[in-house]
C-alpha cells in the first residue's frame, strides 16, 4: 500500500456541523469518525467499506472516548489522523487525532467490533486480508 501514515482525513467544518456560536456541535464529531473511517477503508486500506457492508460485515462502535482540547469552528479545515492501535479477534481499536492549523483540537479512541449482520450481529473473526492491511499501519512508526 502506497498511502501516507497516518491516514488523514480532511474535512471543512460545515454549518449544518455547528452551533448557534459556530462551533461544532459535539455529536457532529463522531459522525465525522464514522465518516473518516470509511474512507479510511477506501483509501488507506484500499477496502470497499460499501461492499462489505452489503455482504452482511459492519464495523459498529463498542466504545468510544473523546478529550475536545480546543474549539472547531465554521469553516475550519479538520484534519483527523487515524491510528490503529489495537487488533484483537474481532474488534479493532483505533486512535483519532483531530487539528486544526495544526493546533491539536481533540483526541479519541474507539473500539470496532466486526459483526455479521446476516448472523444477527455476533461478533466475526478478522479475516486475514483486513488483518494484514491493519497491521501495516501497526508496523508503522507513528508520529503522535
Amino acid at each position: 500500500m502506497a498511502v501516507k501514515k497516518p491516514f488523514v482525513f480532511r474535512t471543512q467544518v460545515r454549518f449544518s456541523q455547528t452551533d448557534p456560536a459556530g462551533y461544532v456541535f459535539y455529536p457532529r464529531f463522531f459522525e465525522m469518525f464514522q465518516s473518516a473511517v470509511e474512507d479510511w477503508f477506501y483509501e488507506g486500506l484500499e477496502l470497499s467499506y460499501a461492499d462489505r457492508f452489503k455482504a452482511g460485515w459492519a464495523l459498529p462502535t463498542a466504545h468510544t472516548e473523546c478529550d475536545f482540547l480546543s474549539p472547531c469552528r465554521l469553516g475550519d479545515l479538520l484534519e483527523l489522523s487515524i491510528v490503529p492501535e489495537k487488533v484483537g479477534n474481532s474488534a479493532i481499536t483505533i486512535r483519532f487525532v483531530g487539528r486544526v492549523n495544526g493546533v491539536e483540537c481533540l483526541r479519541a479512541r474507539q473500539v470496532l467490533v466486526v459483526i455479521n449482520t446476516l448472523e444477527g450481529g455476533r461478533p466475526q473473526r478478522i479475516d486475514d486480508d483486513l488483518r494484514a492491511r491493519l497491521q501495516w499501519y501497526l508496523d508503522a512508526d507513528e508520529p503522535q
